[in-house]
């Protein structure tokens, strides 16, 4: 979350240099352009997370809130800093509480030759366009939206939005040499992998810098032995798209059927089902059979008592929190799985498309993970485990790709 610089610091008024009296120092200001384009559509971003402000639909707030992230992510598992909160602040800026000033970030950013100063009907896409349709998996909050007022939701087509982002290293860093190799670092790391909007984990509102003639190196691409240094992971697949959002839509595709394609995270159906048209058969992951057991009271079809090895146990969990589950036939399958400390847990895993050329390529990384695997979920008051490596054996979808979820769930992105 971005938060403000506070105006005030104990009755005193903070009022910040402006550019032009930045420029005026004995070391002006040096601005240093990117330009970016965006390659899949982008959802929300405004004020509201799910909502496109007409008027300012590329925030340099939302950047710069991405940018610490990243910033973030690189000094505690690559370049091993101490003190991060501290560095972080005196860095990108922050408020200040009874016992220090609030800070001015050091690193400054604007956005300018927006192609959409003002977004037109026409410079949108309704969610459920035929176009997005590989892309349902991701848009589930556009598709299970309750309030009438929100309806549609409507995402940002990327058809020929670019736009130039701009950054300039205050006076006091601007000759540290240390600190702006690191900021440079963290403007690669986001070109590869950042985004704008909600949802931008999942690939929605993918960026691509396609030059920054100061520092070249932020639009070279990353790969897994560069990223492996900062204790994550990243596979790419070996196929090409024209577009940025088929991209997206084929690694999208991957994840669903990793968790719920027959014969992959559901068993084939049976001769029953197929005659009642359904895809797939029970699921090869415990989570139903948990819930089955644990809300038992609740009732569930005696055609699905539950049998999984794995006992109560919630891997898909490494994925993120919550997670909905819903069943219109079983009660004791309906539930919410919330992490047992706090209200959610990010997903540490990212897909998007990249551009190679002319053409784009998918690729998933994932994020420093083993301590999520250690977590456990809240269901009824009760808690339960994301991970027992001792069961992985007992899940069909890991048990043949990898030894943990994640893993496993890397290993089948690429087959």
């Amino acid at each position: 979350m971005v938060r403000d610089v506070p105006k005030t610091i104990e009755g005193q008024e903070i009022v910040p240099l402006t550019e032009e009296e930045l420029n005026q120092q004995p070391n002006p200001l040096t601005w240093h352009t990117l330009n970016c384009e965006l390659i899949t559509p982008m959802y929300g971003g405004g004020v509201e997370s799910t909502v496109v402000d007409r008027h300012m639909p590329i925030r340099t707030s939302s950047i710069r809130g991405n940018l610490r992230f990243w910033w973030r992510l690189l000094a505690k598992h690559k370049w091993k800093l101490d003190d991060i909160a501290t560095k972080e602040k005196d860095i990108w800026g922050g408020m200040g509480n009874s016992d220090d000033e609030g800070k001015a970030g050091k690193v400054l950013l604007k956005v300018i030759n927006l192609s959409k100063k003002r977004v037109g009907d026409n410079d949108l896409i309704a969610y459920d366009d035929g176009s997005l349709s590989g892309l349902r998996y991701v848009l589930f909050p556009a598709y299970n939206e309750t309030d009438d007022s929100k309806k549609p939701h409507k995402l940002l087509k990327s058809d020929n939005v670019k736009l130039d982002l701009q950054v300039a290293f205050a006076p006091q860093i601007a000759n540290d040499d240390t600190i702006k190799n690191q900021i440079i670092e963290t403007l690669q790391w986001w070109a590869n992998f950042g985004g704008l909007g909600f949802r931008s984990r999942k690939g929605l509102g993918a960026i691509c810098v396609n030059v920054c003639q100061d520092f070249p190196q932020i639009c070279h691409a990353l790969t897994n032995d560069d990223v492996q240094q900062a204790d994550c992971r990243l596979v790419v697949r070996n196929s090409n798209s024209s577009t940025g959002t088929q991209a997206l839509a084929a690694g999208i595709q991957k994840l669903s059927d990793f968790r719920q394609k027959a014969g992959v995270g559901r068993n084939e159906p049976s001769d029953e089902a197929k005659k009642m048209k359904k895809p797939a058969g029970r699921s090869r992951f415990p989570e139903p059979d948990a819930l089955r057991r644990i809300q038992r009271n609740l009732g569930y079809d005696k055609k699905h008592e539950p049998v999984h090895q794995a006992g109560n146990m919630f891997p898909r969990a490494s994925f993120g929190l919550p997670i909905l589950f819903h069943s219109h036939q079983e009660e004791a399958v309906n539930a919410t799985v919330n992490p047992a400390i706090g209200e959610r847990l990010a997903s540490p895993l990212i897909i998007r498309p990249r551009k190679v050329g002319s053409h784009y390529q998918v690729m998933a990384l994932v994020l420093p993970y083993k301590d999520i695997l250690k977590i456990k979920v809240e269901i009824n008051g009760m808690e339960y485990p994301i991970w027992e490596q001792d069961k992985a054996k007992h899940i069909h979808p890991i048990q043949e790709n990898g030894n943990d979820p994640l893993d496993a769930f890397l290993n089948y992105f690429i087959k």
